[in-house]
């Protein structure tokens, strides 16, 4: 290793690579998901109990994209 690097390059043996990436793919679509059924919920079926659930669920995947994000931002 060259002087003044910690590890080697990102991918490497002495850093390897995160599945940060699939993970955040994985996090965008169950946003996706939760939003698309709390949308038909509220349109299609008038459920408002399954629309509020649903609606929370894509709130809290909408912040599990965030942190995955800042992981991945602090991470490089």
């Amino acid at each position: 290793m060259r002087a003044g690097r910690i590890r080697g390059p990102f991918g490497s043996i002495d850093r390897p690579a995160s599945a940060l990436r699939s993970r955040l793919f994985l996090a965008l679509f169950g946003t996706v998901v939760l939003f698309a059924g709390a949308v038909l919920a509220a349109v299609w079926a008038h459920s408002t109990p399954l629309t509020v659930v649903l609606g929370a669920g894509c709130l809290a995947a909408g912040l599990n994209v965030y942190w995955v994000r800042q992981r991945i931002r602090h991470e490089r």
